[in-house]
């Protein structure tokens, strides 16, 4: 029978690696004023909560790597950099909607295999840094074809379904963040003069490892 005190692996390694531990280890490495603060933060009531959901993200993960093992035991190496690049996210992401979507692209990266070296090193990063505002911004207006921020009225429809928000829209930072991240392209001029961001081909991959799997 086991002990009411034990814990599991998973429960052993959320915890030691992301609180206490790792910011103790973080404390000797910065130096200085940090060193007496990062252990005292570990054990604030906010690391408890981190400490919470990291616990409860890595053992659903565990579960759904159990439940697709043989999936698993054949994964390429590009695949295996994207899952374990997921789960290193998981243990500094605070936001429970991004922990979401790190759990649909460690679900995804099983089935979503056409991708090259180099493209499992951008997802890689893309995954690790994206918010999920920016997350969540991407896999709707997906289906578009192009973005425009742009405060004036457009008389004329253009060729292209562009989806327009104004420049001062809270959206627009997350368009922003888009850019930054290679998701988008750089402004381009349109047949009436206003820029247009489209999609680059990173962002179909993207969306493929993001997006829910029963979406």
């Amino acid at each position: 029978m086991r002990h009411t005190n034990s814990k599991t692996l998973v429960e052993r390694i959320s915890g030691s690696l992301a609180t206490e531990s790792a910011l103790t280890m973080i404390a000797a490495i910065a130096g200085g004023p940090l060193a007496p603060l990062l252990p005292v933060l570990a054990k604030s009531l906010a690391a408890g909560r981190q400490q919470q959901r990291v616990e409860a993200t890595l053992v659903a993960i565990q579960q759904t790597l159990t439940e697709h093992s043989e999936a698993l035991s054949h994964i390429s190496d590009e695949q295996y950099k994207l899952i374990n690049e997921a789960v290193l996210a998981v243990l500094q992401t605070t936001q429970q909607e991004k922990l979401d979507y790190l759990r649909n692209a460690i679900r995804n990266s099983l089935s979503v295999t056409s991708f090259s070296a180099h493209e499992a090193v951008a997802l890689s990063r893309i995954i690790r840094d994206i918010s999920a505002e920016e997350a969540t911004l991407l896999i709707r207006l997906f289906a578009f074809e192009g973005i425009q921020l742009v405060d004036e009225k457009v008389d004329k429809e253009p060729m292209l379904t562009i989806f327009r928000l104004s420049p001062s829209s809270p959206d627009a930072s997350q368009v922003t963040g888009l850019l930054s991240l290679g998701l988008l392209l750089p402004p381009q001029s349109s047949w009436d003069g206003i820029g247009v961001q489209r999609f680059t081909k990173l962002a179909a991959k993207a969306v493929a490892l993001l997006r829910a799997p029963d979406a």
